[in-house]
């Protein structure tokens, strides 16, 4: 449906929902050198991919498992520090926002450094409500749980992200799903950010 004019697949549309790296922005995480550090001081030889699913997999107990996600942590707390303000995409949450759609987040990082990323792009207070690991690591999990708390249904809903497991939980519970930066199979749109939503519709 790349060809489709958004404006026309925004019609009564009350919701959108994006992940975070990747798709509102590039947090510049190295995760394969990630993956890597957490096998080397966890001793595990799992490829973890992806990596905060897979670590439950991979791990022998609860306190292996609390320890790897800090490593993670620490990295995306890192990474969430570099972010700065960003002020086309506050432009475009903005406009949906005056749209009347309401806005929510979900993503596989933890609250805090996604908290921070999201202070520090300057977007923190579009978003109605936060969906992080914390809750679950099965992204169709996190976006059931974000279509309910805001009130909407998954027909009325936006979601976009940048993973194929995104398309798949996008898909699965009837959103319409935008794919941003890379084409995965099985997207209504795809689209290179997420200006591009706003650009091209009657936002």
């Amino acid at each position: 449906m790349q060809g489709m004019r958004l404006s026309k697949l925004l019609q009564g549309k009350k919701a959108l929902i994006t992940d975070l790296d990747g798709t509102l922005t590039n947090l510049g995480i190295n995760w394969d050198s990630l993956r890597e550090k957490v096998r080397r001081e966890m001793g595990w030889n799992h490829p973890l991919r992806p990596l905060g699913m897979s670590i439950p997999k991979a791990a022998r107990n609860r306190e292996e498992i609390k320890k790897a996600f800090s490593i993670v942590e620490e990295a995306e707390l890192e990474a969430a520090e570099r972010a700065h303000f960003d002020p086309s995409l506050r432009l475009t949450l903005s406009k949906v926002k005056g749209a009347g759609l309401k806005i929510g987040l979900v993503t596989l990082q933890a609250r805090r450094p996604a908290i921070k990323a999201l202070d520090n792009l300057g977007v923190m207070e579009f978003f109605d409500i936060i969906v992080t690991r914390e809750y679950s690591l099965d992204r169709k999990k996190q976006l059931e749980f974000a279509i309910e708390k805001l009130g909407v249904r998954p027909q009325e809903c936006i979601f976009v992200g940048d993973a194929p497991w995104d398309v798949k939980a996008g898909k699965e519970l009837g959103c319409l799903t935008v794919c941003v930066r890379r084409e995965v199979e099985g997207a209504d749109v795809y689209i290179k950010d997420l200006e591009n939503l706003v650009q091209f519709s009657s936002i």
